[in-house]
Formats: structure tokens, C-alpha cells, sequence
């Protein structure tokens, strides 16, 4: 029984990951109108609803939960979406793919998790292949260290799901996840472009059910089963996702320098999750 609801989790973390690394396109371009934080909180808005529905008001036990985790998922969100202002979707999903080799780290210190050499060295990997991505420009090497920023946002938050989930509501965890992050938009709204931002209803619904409310749930209910390593190897099947999508349906280009640099973090990747 164990091993079929490992198999249905592995499949809902590949799925998330799908859905993850679909989003680099769509919010690149709402970004030529909207600013970051707004995108970041119309989505938020729109899952805090969906999961207060769906999972009701929450109890006491899940405030402290729920505040780590959306915490450490907005930082994820605003670096990464104000990172795609100055770094090709390309290279923001291959990037942000490296919470991969950030998770194991995080997981051993927070966690108590045991790490294995193979972590440190895919960590090291992982850094020249960065280097090599972000070195055309300033501007491209800025971008990059905002996407940076929010794979480290995004690793402590599935280590911060790891440490909570067992015995939770996904929807009620997740309720106070989203309306943490919301408030944290707040401060830094423009709000003259809330009322503009109907103008991109079919985006932004899209961020917001399919993957702030569906593929979120999906990632929770995966990690009740898988632990946050092996949960944060899979989700690196986003960055792939991310490569195609930008290569193949919006023809982004890189340079021989950058594609190494996607193959030296691809490789990093693949030999922290090889068995």
C-alpha cells in the first residue's frame, strides 16, 4: 500500500514540477505590464481563497507552520519573479532549479537529516554552472543573483514542509501559507494596478488555480510521502520543463558558454540524484 501512494506522490511531484516550469513564460510577460510584487499577489490572493474553501478556517497548530513556510515561499516567489525582469526564462528555471543541491544542506542543519559528500560536491557544480549562465551580462549576472536568492527560499520552504506536513490539512497549512505571502506583498504594492491587472485575467488565473492552488497541493501531498531531498530532485524536472518551453515555444537562444553552463548544472543535478 505504502509503495503505490510513493508511486501516486512521485507522479503528484512531477506533475507540480510541470506545472511549475510553465510559469516562467507566462509571468515574464505579465511582467511588461504588471510589476512583481502585484503578479506575486494576485496569485496569492486567488490561492487564499481557493484553499479557505476547500479546507475551511485552520486551528492554532498550523500559525507557526504556515507562517515558516510562506515566509521563505515569498522570498522564493519575489526574487524569482523579479529576477525574470533582467534573466531569460531559460536561464531563471535552470537557476532556480538548483534549490536541488540547497535542499539536502538545509534539510541536514534544520532537520537533522545525514548528508552525503555527493551533495557538496553537486553544491560546487552547481555554483560554476551559475557563473557560466549569468556571464554575458551585469544586468544578466543581477538577474541571476535574485534567482539565486529564491532557490534558497524555495529549498528551506520544502524543508519546512518536510518538518510540518505529517498529520496536517494540506489545505488548511496551505490556506495560511498564501495569506501569509499576501500580506507580505502589501507594503509593496502598486495599487492603481490591481484594477489593470483584469486586463490579464486568463494568466493570472492560471497562476493562480493551476499552480499557486493545485500544483502547491500537489507538492504537499507528495512530501507526505517523500522525504525533502528527494522531493527537491524531482522538482528539478521544472527547470527542464522551463528549457523547453523557452527553447522550443518562445526561441530564446544561448550562447556555447551558457549552454554549458545549463549542462554543467543539469549534470550537478543529475549526480546529486543518481543512485
Amino acid at each position: 500500500m505504502f509503495k503505490n501512494k510513493k508511486v501516486i506522490a512521485v507522479n503528484a511531484l512531477v506533475l507540480a514540477a510541470l506545472l511549475f516550469g510553465s510559469t516562467f513564460i507566462i509571468v515574464k510577460n505579465l511582467l511588461d505590464d504588471l510589476s512583481p510584487t502585484t503578479v506575486v499577489f494576485l496569485r496569492y490572493l486567488i490561492a487564499s481563497i481557493l484553499f479557505l474553501v476547500t479546507g475551511g478556517i485552520p486551528t492554532k497548530e498550523y500559525l507557526k507552520p504556515g507562517l515558516l513556510m510562506g515566509l521563505f515561499l515569498w522570498i522564493g516567489y519575489i526574487t524569482q519573479t523579479q529576477g525574470l525582469l533582467t534573466t531569460s526564462t531559460i536561464n531563471s528555471g535552470i537557476v532556480t532549479g538548483f534549490y536541488i543541491v540547497l535542499t539536502p544542506i538545509f534539510s541536514k542543519f534544520i532537520n537533522k537529516t545525514k548528508i552525503e559528500r555527493k551533495n557538496y560536491i553537486g553544491s560546487t557544480f552547481g555554483f560554476l554552472g551559475i557563473f557560466l549562465i549569468a556571464i554575458n551580462s551585469i544586468d544578466q549576472l543581477f538577474g541571476n543573483l535574485f534567482t539565486l536568492i529564491c532557490a534558497s527560499g524555495y529549498a528551506l520552504h520544502i524543508v519546512m514542509v518536510e518538518r510540518y506536513i505529517q498529520g496536517k490539512n494540506i489545505s488548511q497549512l496551505m490556506f495560511i501559507q498564501s495569506l501569509v505571502g499576501g500580506i507580505l506583498c502589501i507594503p509593496f504594492l502598486k495599487i492603481n494596478q490591481i484594477s489593470e491587472s483584469i486586463d490579464f485575467i486568463y494568466p493570472i488565473l492560471f497562476l493562480g488555480i493551476l499552480v499557486n492552488f493545485c500544483a502547491f497541493y500537489l507538492q504537499l501531498f507528495g512530501q507526505k510521502f517523500i522525504n525533502a531531498s528527494t522531493a527537491s530532485l524531482l522538482f528539478g524536472l521544472e527547470g527542464v520543463f522551463a528549457l523547453l518551453i523557452g527553447v522550443f515555444y518562445v526561441e530564446e537562444v544561448l550562447n556555447l558558454t551558457n549552454w554549458i553552463g545549463v549542462f554543467v548544472v543539469l549534470s550537478s543535478i543529475y549526480y546529486v540524484i543518481k543512485e
